[in-house]
């Protein structure tokens, strides 16, 4: 093989948008989606922490989000086995606009409330988690099972573009403009986002309709059905599993605007760097998400890189106690580590989400999504919560140090074993096309 065909062997497939219609104006909302959503979340964070002073409400707007998108989730994810799913998508993004208007208006106000930024993301939550079960749902319906990794290296890489680009546009924002001018930005990105879903061809995102379907069954009926099958699917059960793990144990993002305003004394510029640095790590693997066509054990890179992320964690707190003594090497430090998280979260995330969607029939692939999208709100919160009370109680630095490790070594114990379930059902399993 040349040096050239080894280099192209690493380039991200751009089969699926070259080659679907409706998938091309998916992505491009999708992309718009993430940039404005990255610069919300550092707009939300540094209000929060400018108005209290504490690092649990930064965590506690997480939680409301977890609690907005547990109903929206519910409702969306059935409603994305048995309804226009384009429609759907459309509806909850359009929804989006006010609570984003909503944010603009509070922070113009002369006495900012910490009360209606807690509403709107809750209602921000509610939005999102009626829409996002539809998209994940139907992007087996635009592509060919064969193209889902590359599907997953393509969002991936739209997402990290906006976790590396919205956290330093808002911190420039924050310190050399105004906060309002940050949720000016995130609104403009708000009114487009359902602009171009309406661009999807029509037909393209209805649920297949000779697959049986829930028909009048209520929401909770069609749970338990969705939940059973879950259950009853080992590989969809150690995927969501193994996810969650995680999630608990290294939300590292709660403790990030004091770490850079207090810690390591950078101001809001530190606090977008560190925002920024996982995605710095994630854009590498996205960039090079070739080796996504040749992935013969997929589950043995989600055991050995969630480790891996845990271990970084725990560098990261090492390398945060060495600022407490006046390191001048510690900021550069944790920001390395930070990007070794994203890398992991990236890899493990393209990969888990391929094989979701390809173990997954149809008819269940909308409750499948919004149970990933729900363990995806609601484990940060909740990891968010147990590292800002570490936080509190010890110190930023051991509270990542005893994260990361909790991690690295739970997942080390559930999988570890040959006789364990987790490792009969991802050690072996075969690549992402569903062979």
């Amino acid at each position: 093989m040349t040096a050239r065909l080894r280099w192209l062997a690493w380039v991200p497939d751009i089969g699926p948008l070259r080659e679907s219609p409706g998938f091309r104006y998916l992505y491009l909302a999708r992309t718009v989606s993430l940039l404005s959503i990255s610069v919300l979340a550092v707009a939300v964070a540094w209000q929060v922490y400018e108005l209290s002073g504490s690092s649990m409400h930064v965590a506690g707007v997480s939680v409301g989000l977890a609690l907005g998108s547990l109903l929206g989730l519910l409702w969306g994810g059935s409603w994305a086995d048995r309804a226009d799913r384009r429609r759907i998508m459309i509806g909850g993004r359009t929804a989006y606009v006010g609570v984003v208007c909503l944010l603009w208006v509070n922070s113009v106000s002369a006495e900012p409330a910490l009360a209606t930024i807690y509403l709107a993301t809750l209602l921000s939550g509610l939005t999102s988690g009626i829409s996002a079960p539809a998209l994940m749902a139907a992007l087996p319906r635009l592509v060919p099972a064969h193209q889902l990794a590359a599907v997953g290296a393509l969002n991936a890489l739209a997402m990290e573009l906006g976790r590396l680009t919205g956290p330093l546009i808002a911190g420039v924002l924050l310190a050399r403009s105004s906060l309002a001018m940050c949720y000016g930005l995130v609104l403009v990105g708000a009114v487009l986002v359902p602009l171009l879903l309406a661009l999807i061809p029509r037909d393209a995102l209805r649920p297949e309709e000779e697959v049986p379907r829930a028909g009048n069954d209520s929401v909770i009926q069609q749970w338990r059905e969705g939940l059973r099958y879950v259950t009853r699917n080992r590989v969809i059960g150690c995927l969501l599993v193994l996810d969650l793990i995680a999630m608990l144990c290294v939300s590292i993002h709660v403790l990030v605007p004091q770490l850079g305003e207090s810690v390591l004394e950078g101001g809001p510029e530190m606090v977008g760097y560190l925002y920024a640095a996982p995605a710095v790590g994630a854009m590498l693997v996205a960039v090079t998400s070739g080796w996504t066509r040749t992935l013969a054990r997929p589950g043995r890179l989600l055991i050995v890189w969630t480790v891996v992320w845990g271990v970084a964690v725990v560098l990261a707190g090492v390398a945060i106690q060495g600022a407490a003594h006046h390191s001048e090497w510690a900021p550069w430090l944790v920001l390395a580590f930070f990007v070794i998280t994203g890398m992991a979260d990236t890899a493990t995330d393209i990969v888990r989400g391929a094989l979701l969607q390809v173990h997954t029939p149809d008819a269940f692939r909308g409750r499948v999504s919004a149970l990933w999208l729900l363990q995806g709100y609601v484990g940060p919160a909740l990891g968010g919560m147990q590292l800002a009370g570490l936080a509190s109680v010890l110190s930023p630095g051991r509270a990542l140090m005893l994260g990361g490790g909790l991690c690295a070594g739970a997942v080390a114990v559930v999988a570890g074993g040959r006789k364990s379930v987790m490792h009969k059902a991802l050690w072996a399993l075969g690549g992402t096309s569903g062979s």
